[in-house]
């Protein structure tokens, strides 16, 4: 048998405490979280301190380019992580293996052929992203060394950290997310600034590409080391896991790719639309989604954190516990986003400040922020009740979450929104999705139990 299966981390998924539990395999991704959003912060802090709103708006415009790689990261490392967690509830270590291993080369050959397609055509997306005369060059530069050169690395390194906590290896999966991210905030003032190597945007490009290789590299020899003993495997000799075992990994993890993706289409409208409007306008714009980043990386890392322990539960039969981490996990995000309201609405010129000292743009973020983040609490719902559908192979109502929230009514909304209150009308369209989509997730939710005989948490 092997050891992963007898170690603590399936004693933390089938035995421990719930609060224990949830605090075992929530706290170490929610630290990797923030540390990957710390440096995601730091390109633009670093680039902000250059005091040109062109390098801040070039990131702001290639960011969803680059987060589309995220997109697959999900699709393979939660759909392929939910259903291992819940063929580790079965016993069923065989197909763990074998998902693994299709999961692990399945990204990287989609990677490499979106890599390529950069090269072959990336103008066309760059402007389709709000590019323009002034800011094309810092954008390529900056997608040249995180998509197309660093994209594999960049995917493989969330993929792995996916699949360990899938089998309860928290730990191990936040010390490689925090390595790359530890690594690239030292190293984007040596590459960024003059008295380094004066690479300006290019270094935020390569350190962040340098640091997703060396933690890519990590977890590697991670499962060089352990692979005799490991439930999970990398040989491709295990790549064919079947049709409809591969046809799993799509259903579960399609809501969660698709998500990212129409994260980026949706950025890229939203910063096109405010790319109409002035260069000061797209780099507020920036500066607030990037500080958004804090409670919803957060959260979503509680989400991916308590996944692999409701999808064993669920392989186990043990509904009660099940809804027990539903249960805690949301009281503990409902708490945390609204503290991080209160301090968002009170702090918001501060924050803005703290990555670029212009008045117009400090001015401009603030009210961004203020109006951003309002119905900030009801994205725990909806990310939890996604989590829930994901461990239970309802994929179908995740999908329905993902599509409403990003993909149905958002960018109609703000186009209508822009017209009825020119660019602050932008702002308020993600606040009134959030409480939408929340109660929509709930409802679906309590539907849920009702046809699955459970009880309400």
């Amino acid at each position: 048998m092997p050891e992963t299966i007898n170690n603590k981390g399936t004693y933390t998924l089938e035995s421990a405490s719930v609060p224990i539990a949830i605090a075992t395999l929530a706290i170490p991704t929610i630290i990797s979280q923030i540390i990957t959003m710390v440096y995601n912060l730091a390109d633009t802090w670093f680039l902000g301190q250059l005091g040109d709103n062109n390098l801040v708006a070039a990131v702001t415009i290639a960011y969803p380019l680059f987060i589309g790689l995220t997109a697959i990261a999900n699709l393979f490392g939660i759909g392929g992580g939910s259903l291992i967690s819940s063929a580790l509830g079965r016993k069923d270590y065989s197909l763990v293996k074998k998902l693994s291993s299709f999961c692990f080369w399945a990204t990287i050959g989609v990677t490499a052929i979106l890599s390529a397609l950069f090269f072959v055509g990336s103008k066309p997306f760059m402007m389709l992203l709000g590019a323009d005369t002034d800011t094309l060059p810092y954008v390529h530069d900056y997608l040249f060394w995180t998509f197309a050169i660093g994209g594999i690395p960049t995917v493989l390194n969330m993929l792995l950290a996916h699949l360990l906590r899938a089998v309860g290896s928290s730990k191990q999966a936040a010390l490689g997310m925090s390595l790359g991210g530890m690594l690239n905030i030292i190293l984007d003032p040596l590459f960024i600034f003059s008295w380094g190597l004066g690479m300006s945007i290019a270094g935020a490009a390569l350190a962040t590409c340098i640091s997703n290789v060396v933690a890519t590299c990590y977890f590697l020899f991670f499962f060089w080391k352990k692979h005799r003993k490991s439930v999970l495997s990398l040989h491709p000799g295990d790549f064919l896991c079947g049709k409809k075992a591969a046809e799993q990994v799509f259903y579960v993890g399609i809501p969660s790719a698709l998500q990212v993706l129409l994260s980026v289409i949706s950025n890229a409208v939203l910063n096109s639309l405010m790319s109409a409007y002035t260069s000061t306008a797209v780099a507020a714009l920036g500066i607030v989604k990037k500080v958004d980043m804090v409670p919803t990386s957060i959260v979503q890392g509680l989400s991916n954190g308590v996944l692999p322990l409701l999808a064993y539960n669920y392989g186990s039969n043990n509904r009660k516990r099940m809804n027990l981490t539903l249960k805690y996990s949301l009281i503990i995000c409902i708490i945390f986003t609204g503290a991080c309201l209160a301090c968002l609405e009170i702090f918001a010129p501060e924050l803005v400040r703290f990555f670029i000292n212009q008045p117009a743009t400090i001015a401009c973020g603030s009210s961004f922020m203020r109006l951003h983040c309002m119905a900030m609490p009801f994205i725990s719902v909806t990310l939890l009740c996604t989590a829930l559908f994901q461990a239970t192979s309802q994929g179908g109502k995740a999908l329905f979450l993902s599509l409403f929230r990003k993909g149905i009514i958002d960018v109609p909304l703000m186009i209508l929104m822009n017209i009825l209150i020119p660019m602050t009308g932008l702002m308020m369209v993600q606040p009134i999705l959030d409480f939408l989509c929340a109660s929509i997730a709930f409802i679906i939710y309590l539907s849920f139990l009702k046809k699955k005989g459970m009880s309400e948490i």
